[in-house]
């Protein structure tokens, strides 16, 4: 049987698997959220993802991913930088191969569990060229097995590079990072300048979770205020609202189906419900 995953060279190897982060800093029955902080040259060690995650990078610079097979791969985690992983990748290690505090906040989709047998694989990889595909990979490190570099499917968004899009409500804007047009599931960042917000009470038509990147986004009715750092998940079928933005501000959408059961009167694009 084939062991893209590396389960079974992680058992050969005596490996035992350690959790996905420093600790967790909220769960329950839909998402699991951890806090991700590494020093210059630490590692969170070897370990695997059963579920579904988004990773909101709080500050940091280079990283390197190195799996169980020995294959090493850079990445780049400025604050802001927003990556979603919907398939299994091979048991791996991270480490902070900057000079500055690498933090994070991984948050694990508990509505979907993996199992080796029947994981999906990740939808999208970067594109190689035919000498990085013919290179060993790591510099010289041993070369992945052919099964399980097929695993690397990964979706890598700079959010910098996307230019904000305006909605159809006065001071909102947004990037969409990622949509499942058959369920209505997406991750956006969405901007309300300071004075805007969402001018009615209203529910949404599933889990709704939100994490504060910047500003102060607050529900007048109860208070609840936003601060970066802040995560905030709404039920479905909660009514919370209306909404001001006391400093504009810059928040991760997650939302688990549509948003809407309906378009919100403050809205004239269907679109912007979506």
């Amino acid at each position: 049987m084939s062991d893209i995953h590396g389960l079974k060279r992680a058992a050969e190897r005596g490996v035992t698997l350690r959790q996905i982060g420093n600790r967790i800093v909220l769960e329950n029955d839909h998402v699991r959220v951890w806090e991700v902080k590494l020093e210059p040259g630490q590692t969170i060690d070897f370990h695997i993802h059963y579920h579904p995650y988004a990773v909101i990078s709080l500050g940091g610079g280079e990283n390197e991913v190195e799996t169980i097979f020995g294959d090493k791969r850079d990445t780049y985690e400025p604050t802001g930088h927003t990556v979603f992983i919907d398939g299994m990748r091979p048991v791996h290690k991270l480490t902070n191969k900057s000079k500055v505090t690498y933090l994070a906040r991984l948050v694990e989709l508990k509505h979907i569990t993996w199992t080796p047998e029947e994981a999906p694989l990740p939808s999208a990889e970067a594109p190689k060229t035919e000498a990085a595909k013919a290179e060993p990979a790591g510099g010289g490190a041993a070369a992945m097995p052919a099964d399980a570099m097929s695993a690397f499917k990964e979706i890598l968004i700079q959010t910098a590079d996307l230019e904000w899009a305006a909605k159809s409500l006065a001071g909102l804007s947004q990037k969409m990072l990622w949509r499942n047009e058959e369920t209505g599931a997406s991750i956006g960042l969405v901007k309300f300048e300071q004075g805007s917000g969402v001018p009615e009470a209203h529910a949404h038509a599933s889990n709704q979770f939100m994490f504060c990147l910047s500003g102060k986004y607050r529900y007048i009715p109860t208070g609840t205020t936003l601060t970066p750092g802040c995560f905030y998940w709404n039920p479905k079928g909660s009514v919370h609202g209306p909404t001001i933005a006391e400093e504009t501000s810059i928040l991760l959408e997650i939302y688990d189906g549509p948003h809407y059961p309906v378009r919100p009167t403050w809205y004239t694009d269907d679109a912007d419900a979506h």
